[in-house]
């Protein structure tokens, strides 16, 4: 099993990552990425789920789905030097999770980070 995932906590995190990063979107989620200035530090997620997800329960979901997609996907030694945030659409509770996970690496190898 994968390591904790460093997660992105602060507003101005966020914002900034808005404000400068790349923006993919996909049927599920939307998809910001930026660099990080430091090339060696370990890449970071941030999940942003609204309401307009659903109640308690579909947003929990969604948080759990995104964040397991991301483990199976994802090579952490890759990765490292990027902030990652994915915002929920109301499918992403729902949506099959292998087109998810297979547009998370799509959005990656846009990135170059890796390639199919």
């Amino acid at each position: 099993m994968c390591a904790a995932v460093n997660s992105l906590k602060a507003s101005a995190d966020f914002q900034r990552i808005s404000r400068l990063g790349k923006k993919w979107v996909f049927p599920a989620f939307i998809m910001l990425v930026l660099q990080q200035e430091k090339k060696d530090s370990p890449f970071r997620l941030g999940l942003t789920v609204s309401r307009k997800v659903g109640n308690a329960v579909a947003r929990n979901r969604a948080k759990r789905r995104l964040r397991e997609m991301v483990r199976l996907s994802a090579a952490p030694e890759k990765m490292a030097g990027f902030d990652i945030v994915l915002i929920a659409k109301a499918s992403a509770a729902e949506r099959d999770f292998s087109l998810m996970k297979r547009d998370f690496l799509q959005g990656l190898e846009k990135l170059g980070i890796l390639s199919l």
